[in-house]
């Protein structure tokens, strides 16, 4: 404790994911009159309060050596609080007598601290490369984060690990104390959104509370820890059919919960609605119950619906479950029914009414793809006018070749009136004929981007490619009319999920880095056993090179390539590469071949093909091989690439969509050499990927040593985490809150 003109401050300071040669850190200052100095725990660093003003200086030091940012030119901090509402990019000067060191100092106004008690400060390096080019360093996707406490006997700030758990079973509970009548719509409002700011107080009352049987007396508790609140953030509203590890089919899953995770480390309150499948991965659920039901108008009936809660990899998610005799979720599978737009319909009605139904107005409403689109309108046309008056919608596209294509009439099931919404100018979709003869159908997709606020989809390039017919699918046209609120976001990928430095689900003695590469041949081995296919040892091997392992990991359809896919095995197999499939057939035609292809195949020492998905082997596929084909016609992010990438595994890939915004070619010389990730090729030929894929294996077994030693290395450290992009996507939260 220190005492200085009368004031008695305890102090205390967390600092998460700070390693020993910590970039960010927070240093002493030269005090002068009226600062006060609060020591760091287990560091030299410090933060300064000028205790006169109401204003805190944290002093910033990156020290580049080793990271990122080794050889750059300048250097900037982007310093941000109160879950990143407040940033600033604060350019760093280098220190004359440590060229490695840069240092500047953050002013942070205390009226702008979400809570007085406790300063959090959140910051992202960038620098200017000297190939001209800017780069990223957020601690691998980790960001850094320093909390220091500034009030009487509140002691260290929780570990983070314990507060992703507690501020989801905090949201849960506070639901149930406010549907007791425990807690009024706003006091769980204003508790909610000090959970999702990491509110110390809150969480150790929290901790508590939590075993007692007094509900009411847990209630008060809680409640008493209100009184130094404000309500800085954003809340949003993820409404989507997919969301891993409980339910995932193709990349909106993933992107969910990243994006989410992602916005939940930096204080944003945030939470997801998603159907109540029957065939959902229970086992990656926390504390599920059923929290309340709930009537649906639907096609002029009411069905009984059921809202459901638990907690998924840290986030709080509700799910909904509709009764016989409708049980739209209760088919065995995601997709695949007659009587999909329906089903998906019904669940877009739902969650709206379950937001009612809890008396809740977030500010944003994420929509993703044609399943959950049909909130825009609805909210447009009903629920705005039933009180959800705050929320406003962002709608993403992730694959516009899937539209949710129906006949209007189906509207009216919804609530809404067919002949007003099925007009060229809103939903109606007049680039192709109908189910019915002489009719034109409507698409709940059209419906998302004429009514929602913005609209985005998972690249930049992607944003460009759907207004051309080879890639717009009809759409050209309406997003053309509401190109003002369109733009391009690149996904990014959950460095924790994907890691090869300590993935569980890699052999143990298989880990492996950037500055370490050895466990990928050993996790080459190791795969190659598992699946009874032959390992050749490098160092035993004609000319000291093994066999390639060239990987596929897709859905098998022909938008993903087919042709070009099918061409590129049998490339690889006649150059003497090993080859490993993973994916699923969906279509009945593409499924035949692949089967006659794995028949062939099995028990042989050249190829494996597995017809499903395993996460686990994705996992092990990813680590062992040398070289992944992904030939998409149109690819619109691609987290493909971005995982192969992050465990060295090296594209080749068609220049389309977040293919092209990712993959660099490693002769392109007009990118920087630290940029050149992969083997790049352009058009639908199969000469053309037969040219990147006979570069590709030349490389990898005429220049080894460039390959092993620079190649994937330099694949292994660039960023693609979330970082950026969930900064991209707050701002546009922002702009359509305003």
């Amino acid at each position: 404790m220190q005492q200085m003109q009368g004031v008695d401050i305890t102090h205390a300071l967390h600092q998460q994911s700070l390693q020993q040669q910590s970039p960010a850190s927070l240093l002493p200052l030269v005090g002068g009159p009226g600062d006060m100095l609060v020591d760091a725990v287990g560091s030299s660093q410090a933060l300064s309060v000028l205790v006169q003003q109401p204003v805190y200086q944290v002093v910033v030091q990156y020290k580049s050596a080793g990271r990122p940012l080794h050889d750059a030119q300048r250097v900037w901090a982007h310093v941000g609080h109160s879950g990143w509402q407040f940033t600033e990019d604060l350019e760093l000067f280098r220190s004359p007598q440590d060229p490695s060191c840069w240092t500047g100092i953050y002013r942070l106004q205390a009226c702008r601290l979400a809570n007085p008690s406790h300063v959090e400060v959140q910051m992202v390096f960038k620098g200017q490369m000297p190939q001209g080019h800017q780069q990223w360093d957020n601690n691998d996707g980790n960001n850094w984060q320093v909390v220091a406490e500034l009030s009487h006997h509140e002691g260290m700030t929780m570990p983070p690990e314990v507060s992703r758990s507690s501020i989801s079973g905090l949201l849960l509970l506070l639901q149930a104390f406010k549907l007791q009548g425990l807690l009024t719509g706003q006091q769980e409002e204003l508790l909610r959104i000090l959970a999702c700011q990491h509110d110390t107080r809150l969480l150790k009352a929290y901790e508590t509370v939590r075993g007692w049987a007094d509900d009411a007396a847990a209630a008060g508790m809680l409640l008493s820890q209100t009184m130094y609140a404000n309500r800085p953030g954003v809340h949003v509203v993820h409404v989507a059919s997919e969301m891993v590890p409980i339910a995932k089919v193709g990349g909106l899953g993933d992107v969910v919960t990243s994006l989410a995770k992602a916005h939940q480390a930096s204080g944003t309150l945030v939470e997801v609605i998603m159907p109540k499948y029957d065939c959902a991965n229970y086992s990656a659920i926390d504390r599920l119950r059923r929290l309340t039901s709930f009537p649906v108008l639907w096609d002029g009936e009411e069905i009984t619906t059921h809202a459901w809660c638990g907690v998924v990899e840290g986030l709080p998610v509700y799910l909904l479950e509709a009764e016989q005799p409708a049980a739209f979720f209760w088919r065995g599978q995601f997709y695949g029914e007659a009587d999909d737009c329906e089903r998906y319909m019904f669940f877009s009605r739902a969650a709206l009414e379950f937001l009612l139904v809890m008396d809740r107005q977030p500010d944003v409403l994420h929509l993703h793809d044609w399943q959950s689109a049909l909130v825009a309108p609805l909210l447009q046309h009903e629920y705005r006018a039933r009180g959800l008056t705050r929320p406003r919608s962002l709608l993403t596209i992730h694959n516009i070749a899937f539209q949710g294509w129906m006949s209007p009439d189906m509207l009216a099931k919804a609530g809404l009136q067919p002949e007003a919404l099925a007009q060229p100018h809103l939903m109606l979709d007049d680039s192709r004929p109908g189910f019915w003869h002489g009719r034109h159908d409507v698409s709940l997709m059209r419906g998302g981007v004429v009514f929602a606020d913005k609209v985005t989809t998972v690249s930049p390039t992607y944003a460009q490619e759907v207004y051309k017919p080879e890639f717009g699918f009809g759409m050209q046209a309406v997003l053309g009319r509401h190109s003002h609120k369109f733009s391009g976001v690149l996904n990014g990928i959950d460095q924790h999920m994907w890691s090869p430095s300590d993935d569980p689900l890699l052999p143990p003695w298989g880990h492996y880095s950037a500055n370490d590469t050895r466990g990928k041949a050993v996790c080459k081995a190791a795969l190659l056993g598992e699946l009874g296919m032959p390992h050749t040892d490098p160092a035993t091997a004609e000319g000291g090179v093994g066999r390639p392992l060239v990987v596929i990991i897709s859905r098998l359809t022909q938008q993903k390539g087919l042709p070009l896919m099918l061409h590129g095995m049998q490339v690889a197999l006649s150059r003497g590469a090993q080859l490993i499939v993973l994916g699923s057939a969906s279509e009945p035609e593409v499924a035949k071949q692949f089967e006659a292809l794995q028949a062939a195949y099995h028990g042989g020492p050249d190829a494996r093909i597995i017809l499903r998905y395993d996460e686990g082997l994705a996992h092990r596929i990813y680590a062992a091989g040398d070289v992944i084909l992904i030939p998409s016609f149109f690819e619109p992010c691609g987290l493909t690439q971005l995982i192969a990438l992050r465990y060295g595994t090296i594209p080749v890939v068609n220049a389309t969509g977040g293919l092209a915004d990712t993959v660099r070619d490693v002769s392109n010389e007009s990118v920087p050499e630290v940029e050149r990730n992969g083997f790049v090729f352009y058009g639908r030929e199969h000469a053309d990927v037969e040219g990147a894929l006979h570069r590709a294996l030349d490389a990898y077994q005429h220049g080894q040593q460039w390959w092993r030693e620079q190649l994937v290395p330099r694949a292994m450290r660039q960023d693609w985490s979330w970082s950026r992009s969930a900064h991209t996507y707050l701002d546009i939260y922002r702009s359509i809150m305003q």
